[in-house]
């Protein structure tokens, strides 16, 4: 992996306090370089029902070779018994941009 390789991890949760504690935890600790918070509706089947629920979508930017340890605190801050992490992967972007991810 490439040391400038960057990424998006993007989770959800229906907990504004624990939406702001993950994002926290992830700039503090500078495991990301910025967190957004959004209001969304998601629909979806789980526990054999067709579901929708307010939910808080975090946007993780981070640099890719902090992906696991990201993965691993939103784990342990999350209330769902299955959150939602998913990885993107960066292919380009504003240079400037990406040395800022990667210098925070």
């Amino acid at each position: 992996m490439k040391s400038r390789e960057s990424c998006i991890v993007i989770t959800t949760t229906d907990s504004e306090d624990i939406a702001n504690k993950i994002a926290g935890k992830l700039v503090e600790q500078r495991l990301a370089a910025c967190v957004q918070i959004d209001k969304v509706k998601s629909f979806f089947y789980y526990e054999e029902e067709c579901r929708q629920e307010k939910e808080f979508r975090l946007i993780i930017k981070a640099a890719s070779k902090n992906y696991k340890i990201i993965e691993e605190s939103i784990k342990l801050n999350h209330n769902y018994r299955l959150p939602q992490i998913i990885k993107l992967d960066i292919t380009d972007g504003l240079v400037e941009y990406m040395d800022w991810i990667h210098a925070s």
